[in-house]
């Protein structure tokens, strides 16, 4: 009998143990969004809650059951190889410092897999809490740039025709994805849990995704645009299969078509996007000087991670050389150049850092959760991989704190989302 009270008493503290943990994680996703949009201001704030966030699953699960949930996880045990593969370049790479620096900027991408194998299913609540977080923070944010661009009117109209963007609380293409995954997630949680909510709930939401695509186009980002379209064309096509109805499809076209339309007869900063992208690549075509032409520089950068993944193609020049390479090639082949930058293509940093190889196993590990289990027939899944493929041809994303911050966002709430799903057996296709 006293064995029996004691075995009550266990599960009684590890449930217990289990509620604390994912409200102690809940709590700490909803603080990471406000975080990573104020990063630039306060840096250590960023750290310091996706410290929190893997520490509330660390401390508060058993060690047996972290290791073993982890490994059980194919997905999430193959996505980390491509962290830990990064590593070998200490074996040919000269400068350790800067190779020291790039590991531990990645290094979410090795405790979050482990972090999220752990964390158990979200209640509806929690679920929504961290929902209504990322929309609020997304919708409060984009009202801000705004409000500074309809106060710097003409200023801001001028900066669209000289490379620059409207400032915004983190680097624009991150956070022009962030609305778009952050658009999309309001559409999949209106299908998903509308029965569960009120009308002016539901009018808000779809109110703020409106808003979220006429931003987008305002905001004129190439990439944002870019991965909305993409998004809309991946929904459309899911819907078309899965529905049949052609009518709601073409309905839904026109109507995005008439944003599109509406926002370059009335959007200004679009209009000069459109007209400096000409005049950039007629930079390009002409080999005029690249300095300070934004597709130029990164075309430039392109041929510069060429360069360097020529000499070893490979393994690379190793993951710690790259930075001093970079510079070395752009002062004696690009000397206009005042600021060089580092290869704005992850797929290409990665080429000339790790080679062939390297590329490879970073390809692999890092779509894990595209591939592993088909979880690609889920339309979440396609949506988050195609957000970050879209950023990855833009820049070298997951370089900077702030940009894995992003990927984990982007990645992670979509997977566990479409692994929920897959438990209870239904599908978005």
């Amino acid at each position: 009998m006293q064995a029996f009270s004691i075995i009550v008493l266990l599960y009684d503290m590890s449930n217990k143990l289990e509620h604390y943990k994912l409200w102690a994680f809940t709590t700490f996703s909803c603080l990471l969004i406000p975080a990573l949009i104020g990063s630039e201001r306060a840096p250590a704030l960023l750290s310091i809650v996706m410290g929190g966030q893997l520490l509330s699953v660390f401390l508060l699960t058993p060690t047996k059951n972290l290791i073993l949930n982890f490994v059980r996880n194919r997905a999430a045990l193959i996505f980390t190889l491509g962290y830990v593969s990064l590593w070998f370049s200490f074996f040919y790479s000269d400068d350790y410092g800067y190779l020291w620096e790039r590991l531990q900027i990645k290094l979410p991408l090795l405790l979050y897999p482990i972090a999220w194998a752990n964390v158990g299913k979200f209640s509806e609540s929690q679920l929504k809490l961290i929902f209504y977080t990322l929309v609020v923070t997304i919708v409060v944010s984009c009202c801000g740039i705004l409000i500074y661009y309809f106060i710097h009117f003409e200023e801001v109209n001028q900066l669209y025709l000289q490379s620059k963007i409207m400032p915004g609380p983190i680097n624009h293409i991150r956070f022009s994805l962030m609305a778009v995954i952050t658009a999309y997630l309001i559409y999949y949680f209106l299908a998903t849990y509308r029965c569960f909510m009120n009308d002016r709930t539901v009018k808000l939401l779809v109110m703020s995704a409106v808003f979220l695509i006429i931003f987008l186009h305002i905001y004129s980002v190439r990439s944002g645009i870019l991965g909305l379209y993409i998004v809309i064309l991946i929904c459309l096509i899911n819907y078309v299969v899965k529905s049949k109805n052609y009518k709601n499809t073409l309905l839904a076209a026109a109507f995005l078509m008439f944003i599109c339309l509406t926002s370059f007869l009335f959007s200004p900063t679009l209009r000069n996007k459109i007209l400096n992208t000409k005049k950039d690549v007629e930079v390009y075509q002409n080999n005029q000087d690249p300095n300070y032409n934004s597709l130029s520089t990164r075309v430039v950068s392109y041929k510069v991670a060429y360069q360097i993944f020529k000499e070893n193609i490979w393994w690379g020049c190793g993951l710690g050389d790259l930075e001093q390479k970079n510079i070395n090639e752009f002062r004696t082949n690009y000397p206009t150049i005042v600021t060089p930058i580092i290869p704005h293509n992850q797929f290409i940093y990665y080429l000339a850092a790790v080679g062939i190889v390297g590329c490879f196993i970073f390809l692999l590990s890092f779509t894990a959760f595209f591939w592993v289990n088909r979880f690609y027939t889920f339309e979440l899944i396609q949506v988050s991989y195609i957000t970050l493929l879209v950023a990855f041809q833009f820049e070298a994303m997951i370089e900077t704190q702030v940009g894995v911050a992003c990927t984990i966002i982007i990645l992670f709430l979509p997977y566990h989302l479409a692994q929920t799903k897959k438990l209870l057996g239904t599908n978005k296709l």
